[in-house]
C-alpha cells in the first residue's frame, strides 16, 4: 500500500506558486523542511543591528524601523502593523495561493490575472468565454463565485517555548517530531476555543527552533468582479513569462462577501460585501527611477539556509526532474487540445500553471549553473569543519553534523527520481494511475475483511472506496492519460531497475527487451480504466466488482506501490534525521558567518523594500524600469503568445489619453515597472507601495535571472516585475469599459 507516501506528502518543493504542483486538485508542498534559529522577540522593531538588503523577505518582527526610514519610508512602524488598531496590514489579504489588497470599502480586492486564471477558465464555456473575452460584472448581482478563499492576518504570537515544551537534548528525532506535533495541535485547539471565528495556524519559522501562531479572518465567499481579456492579462504568454520587458496587464478584481451578520460564510445570494478595516489608496501619479517602494504579501518558500548538499541535489535531481516532466505534460495537453476550444478551456488553467513553474525551474537551473552558489556553500561547509577549536563542542558538532547531512542527501539523490515519479503516478498527474492505486489499496483491505469474515467492515470499505474513487476519477481525457501514464511508467521502472527493486511483474512487463515494452503498451491500451463510461457505471452501481479486478493497470499500480513504499521509507527516515540535524547546522553556519539569519519565507506575512531600478541581466544588455503601450503594438501578432485581437487593440489605441496615464518624460502610456525587491512565489498580486503606503503597482513576476531568489538574492541579477497601477486603470476604463468600478474606487478619470 501507499501508506508511507501518504504520511510524507509534504515533499518536492512548490513554488508555489507556490509551487503549484502537478494537479490543482492535489498539491505537493515543500520538498524539504527548513531549519534555523528562533525568533528572538515579537514586535515590529528589534533592537538588532541593521540587516543586509540581501536578506529581504522580512517577517514584521525582524524589521528595523530606522533602516526603513533611512531607506525612504515615510510611514511609522505603527502605521504598517499595529495589533488591535487599524494599520496597513488590515488591507492585505492572502487570496488562494497569491496576495491581494482591499481597494474599496465594499470588499473589492485587486490581485493578479494569473491568480484567477484557473477560476476564470472554469467559469468559461465556448459560448461564454470569459477567459478570451474578459469578464465584467456591471452589478454585484452579476459577480460570479470563484474558488479563492481569503485570509487576513489579525495578529501573531511567538509560541516557540510552548511548541518545544517537553523536548530535551536527549529526545530522539522521532519523539521530537511527535511532541512538536502534539503541542501544536493543543495550541491550535486552545486558540480555536478562544477565537472560534478565526482561522488558527502555527507556522514553523525555523524547523525545531522557532514557531509563530497566526490568527486569520477566513473569508470563504469570493466572487469574480473583473478580469481583462487573456490577450491583455497574459499578453506575451510563456514567451514573456519570467522575462523583462513585459507588457501584460496582469491584474484582476474579486470581491469578498460575508453573511448579513458580518460573519464569514459559504456562498449565498443573501451574503453582503465584506467591510475591510482598511483599504489601500490608489496613487495614479506614477513613479520615477530611484523611488523607494515596498511590498507586503505572503511569499511562498525560500531555501536560503540549506546545506551545499541540498543545493547540489536541487541542481542535479529535483529541478531537472520536475522541469522535464512538466514540459512533457504541457506538450501532451497542448497537442491533445489543439483546435478544440472546449478541451483547451478544460486544460487552460493547468497549462498556464505548469508553464509558470516549468519556466521558473528552467531559470533556477540556469541560475545555479551560471552562479557559484552551490560551490560556495559546499566550500563553506568544508570550512565549518575546521572553523572551531579542535577540542570545542562546536568542532565535534560540526564534524558530526556536516558529514551526516551529506550522507543523507546522497541517499535522497539515489531515490529522488523514483520518489517523484511514483508519487506523481499514484497521487497526482494521471487520473488512471490514481484510480489504479486506489483500487489496488482497497483490494487488499477488502480481501482482508472477507478473509476475517467481517462483512460489516467489507461493506464499509466498498462504500469508502466508491466515494474516493469517484472523486479521483472526476475528469479524464483518454488520449492524454494514455500518453501520460506510459511516460511515467517507463520512468518508474527504469528507476526501479537502477535501484534493483524486485517486484514480481516488472521483469515480465519490461525485461530487458524493447519488444516486451511495446507488447506491454498494447496490453495496457485495452485497460478497462480507460473506458470512462464503463468505469463510471461500475463505480455507481457495482463498485465491489473493481475490488476483484485483475486489470493490467491495477497490477502495475501494485508494483509502483512497492517502488513508492521503498523510496518513501528512505525519504521519511532521512527527513526525520535532517530535522534533528538542520537546527545544529544552521546554528554552526550562523556562528561561522557571525550573522543572524532571517527566517525563510513560508507563506506568512512579509515585507520587502527597495527601489524602482534598472539593471544589466547579461553582458551588453541594459533593462530600463518602465515599459509602455508602444511595446504592445510592436510585439502584437495575429496568433501565438503575442496575439492581439483587433477589437482589443482598437480599445487600447486611444487618442487624447489623459496625462495621468503617461510618463511625464516620454508622453507614453506606462504599462510595466521594474524594481529590486526580494520576492518569490506567493508574492503574486502583492501591492507595490510608494513611500507613503499608496498603491502604485501590482507585483506579478520576477525576471528570469531572479528565479534563483529561492536560494539567494543579489542586487545585480534580482529584479521583480509589476503592472503599473496606471495601466490597470487604463484597461479598466478603455478595455473593460467599467467606469462603475472607477467610481467605486473614487477615481474620476
Amino acid at each position: 500500500m501507499r501508506y508511507l507516501a501518504k504520511i510524507q506528502r509534504k515533499n518536492w518543493e512548490s513554488s508555489v506558486a507556490a509551487l503549484r504542483f502537478v494537479k490543482m486538485r492535489k498539491k505537493y508542498s515543500d520538498f524539504i523542511q527548513k531549519c534555523a534559529l528562533p525568533v528572538i522577540a515579537i514586535g515590529f522593531i528589534l533592537g538588532l543591528s541593521s540587516y543586509s538588503p540581501e536578506e529581504g523577505m522580512f517577517p514584521l518582527n525582524y524589521l528595523n524601523g530606522n533602516d526603513l526610514k533611512n531607506a525612504g519610508l515615510k510611514l511609522s512602524s505603527e502605521e504598517i502593523f499595529n495589533p488591535g488598531k487599524i494599520s496597513l496590514t488590515d488591507a492585505l489579504v492572502k487570496v488562494g495561493g497569491c496576495t491581494g489588497s482591499f481597494i474599496s470599502e465594499d470588499g473589492l480586492i485587486i490581485t493578479n490575472h494569473h491568480c484567477v486564471y484557473g477560476g476564470v477558465s472554469s467559469l468559461s464555456t465556448a459560448e461564454n468565454n470569459y477567459l478570451e473575452n474578459g469578464f465584467v460584472a456591471k452589478t454585484k448581482s452579476e459577480e460570479l463565485s470563484i474558488n479563492m478563499p481569503c485570509k487576513i492576518t489579525q495578529s501573531y504570537e511567538d509560541v516557540s517555548t510552548r511548541v518545544l515544551s517537553g523536548i530535551s537534548e536527549n529526545t530522539s528525532p522521532e519523539d521530537r517530531i511527535k511532541i512538536i506535533g502534539t503541542n501544536i495541535k493543543a495550541i491550535v485547539e486552545k486558540e480555536k476555543a478562544v477565537y472560534p471565528e478565526l482561522a488558527i495556524e502555527v507556522s514553523e519559522m525555523f524547523v525545531g527552533r522557532s514557531y509563530t501562531l497566526f490568527r486569520y479572518i477566513y473569508l470563504k465567499d469570493v466572487r469574480l468582479v473583473l478580469a481583462p481579456p487573456v490577450t491583455v492579462g497574459q499578453f506575451g504568454g510563456d514567451s514573456d513569462n519570467w522575462e523583462w520587458p513585459r507588457h501584460n496587464g496582469d491584474f484582476s478584481l474579486v470581491r469578498a462577501y460575508v453573511d448579513k451578520n458580518g460573519k464569514p460564510a459559504a456562498y449565498s445570494k443573501d451574503n453582503i460585501p465584506y467591510k475591510p478595516k482598511n483599504t489601500l489608496k490608489i496613487n495614479p501619479n506614477g513613479t520615477k527611477e530611484g523611488d523607494f517602494v515596498f511590498i507586503m504579501g505572503y511569499p511562498g518558500r525560500t531555501f536560503r539556509h540549506e546545506s551545499g548538499a541540498y543545493l547540489k541535489f536541487q541542481q542535479e535531481i529535483q529541478l531537472p526532474t520536475i522541469q522535464s516532466w512538466y514540459k512533457t505534460y504541457i506538450d501532451l495537453m497542448k497537442s491533445n487540445s489543439e483546435g478544440q476550444v472546449s478541451k483547451r478551456l478544460a486544460f487552460a488553467g493547468e497549462i498556464q500553471s505548469l508553464e509558470n513553474v516549468e519556466k521558473n525551474y528552467r531559470g533556477k537551473i540556469q541560475g545555479l549553473r551560471r552562479t557559484d552558489i552551490v560551490q560556495k556553500r559546499n566550500m563553506q561547509d568544508d570550512a565549518i569543519l575546521t572553523a572551531f577549536p579542535i577540542n570545542s563542542k562546536e568542532y565535534k558538532q560540526a564534524n558530526d553534523v556536516v558529514p551526516a547531512i551529506r550522507d543523507l542527501w546522497k541517499t535522497r539523490t539515489a531515490i529522488g527520481r523514483m520518489y517523484f515519479y511514483s508519487n506523481v503516478f499514484l497521487n497526482n498527474q494521471s487520473s488512471i494511475g490514481s484510480l489504479a492505486g486506489i483500487i489496488s489499496d482497497y483490494q487488499m483491505l477488502a480481501a482482508s475483511a472477507l478473509k476475517n469474515k467481517n462483512k460489516t467492515e467489507y461493506l464499509r470499505l466498498v462504500q469508502e472506496f466508491k466515494a474516493k474513487a469517484m472523486k479521483e476519477y472526476s475528469f479524464i481525457d483518454k488520449r492524454l492519460e494514455n500518453q501520460a501514464y506510459l511516460v511515467l511508467i517507463n520512468e518508474i521502472y527504469r528507476e526501479g531497475n537502477k535501484l534493483k527493486i524486485n517486484v514480481k511483474s516488472a521483469d515480465k512487463v519490461f525485461g530487458n527487451s524493447q519488444g516486451l515494452l511495446n507488447k506491454y503498451v498494447d496490453e495496457v491500451s485495452k485497460s478497462i480504466l480507460l473506458d470512462t463510461a464503463k468505469i463510471g457505471k461500475l463505480l455507481r452501481e457495482k463498485p465491489e466488482k473493481l475490488l476483484t479486478s485483475s486489470d493490467i493497470l491495477v497490477k502495475i499500480a501494485k508494483d509502483i506501490s512497492h517502488f513508492q513504499d521503498y523510496s518513501a521509507e528512505l525519504w521519511i527516515n532521512s527527513n526525520t534525521k535532517l530535522n534533528s540535524l538542520m537546527p545544529q547546522y544552521t546554528g554552526l553556519r550562523e556562528q561561522f558567518l557571525k550573522s543572524q539569519f532571517i527566517p525563510d519565507a513560508n507563506s506568512t506575512l512579509r515585507l520587502t523594500y527597495g527601489y524602482i531600478r534598472s539593471y544589466s541581466p547579461n553582458d551588453g544588455e541594459t533593462a530600463t524600469p518602465y515599459t509602455t503601450l508602444d511595446g504592445i503594438f510592436q510585439k502584437a501578432q495575429e496568433t501565438g503568445d503575442y496575439r492581439l485581437p483587433k477589437m482589443v487593440g482598437d480599445k487600447l489605441r486611444k487618442d487624447n489619453v489623459p496625462s495621468i496615464f503617461k510618463d511625464p518624460k516620454t508622453g507614453k502610456v506606462i504599462v510595466g515597472l521594474l524594481y529590486n525587491l526580494d520576492t518569490t512565489g506567493g508574492n503574486s498580486g502583492s501591492p507595490v507601495l510608494n513611500a507613503s503606503g499608496e498603491l502604485i503597482g501590482i507585483n506579478f513576476d520576477r525576471s528570469y535571472t531572479a528565479t534563483i531568489n529561492d536560494y539567494a538574492w543579489n542586487e545585480k541579477y534580482s529584479r521583480s516585475i509589476g503592472c503599473d497601477i496606471r495601466y490597470a486603470i487604463y484597461v479598466i476604463k478603455y478595455v473593460s469599459e467599467a467606469d462603475h468600478i472607477l467610481k467605486e474606487l473614487n477615481l474620476d478619470i
